[in-house]
């Protein structure tokens, strides 16, 4: 009886190992098939995704180039184009204005009248104008302008030409003190004295000749 009893106990305890054993062993096996069949899964949506992720077609692979091709287009800088105005040309004789002024109305004999050629671009736009000496010519004359008594070209010494860029309303003034003597071409010697009475100056330059501007000598 005694060891009948043993053998039961010893049998029940065997058979409660057994049990826990299989109870270990499917739990295991059971959390490995879950974990496989998880990565499975996650491995399915993997494939795909990847599956439906296309490559880029050759269109958009040419809409891409030409946008790239835009951009480069459009940040690229035009540099403006410059164009160099021509050189000044000569002044023509409508755009020159020459006048003779005096420096004041009226002089006593024997005193120096101060007299100015004054020769002013009329003209809209700038112009080179040969201003030499050989050109410029101050002229008293009688107050009928019919006779002429002096000129500042009977008597100077030759310079060099003189050309001058006058901008459109800019003026070129040369002044002369006018001894008050007559004179005569080819720098002959020193006439005599003008006495008091009316005359008329006039300004030359070239072809170009000014109105008369009164001077007086008492």
């Amino acid at each position: 009886m005694y060891w009948r009893r043993r053998a039961v106990a010893l049998g029940g305890s065997i058979l409660l190992v057994i049990l826990l054993a299989v109870a270990i062993s499917s739990w295991l096996g059971g959390g490995s098939r879950a974990t496989a069949h998880q990565a499975a899964e996650q491995s399915d949506v993997t494939d795909t995704s990847a599956m439906t992720s296309s490559p880029p077609t050759s269109g958009t692979i040419a809409q891409a180039a030409g946008s790239s091709s835009a951009s480069a287009a459009s940040s690229t800088t035009v540099p403006p184009t410059t164009t160099t105005p021509p050189p000044p040309g000569p002044c023509p004789d409508p755009a020159i204005t020459v006048e003779a002024r005096v420096a004041q109305p009226q002089y006593k004999v024997g005193q120096s009248p101060l007299l100015t050629l004054v020769i002013t671009n009329s003209g809209p736009v700038a112009c080179n104008r040969d201003l030499s000496r050989q050109l410029r010519e101050l002229v008293v004359l009688t107050g009928d302008g019919k006779t002429r008594l002096w000129s500042s070209a009977d008597c100077f010494y030759q310079q060099p030409p003189e050309s001058r860029l006058l901008q459109p309303g800019e003026q070129a003034s040369y002044s002369i003190a006018w001894a008050g003597l007559t004179s005569a071409p080819h720098c002959a010697p020193s006439g005599t004295r003008v006495p008091a009475g009316n005359y008329v100056v006039v300004g030359k330059l070239g072809g170009l000749t000014s109105q008369p501007t009164p001077l007086r000598l008492v």
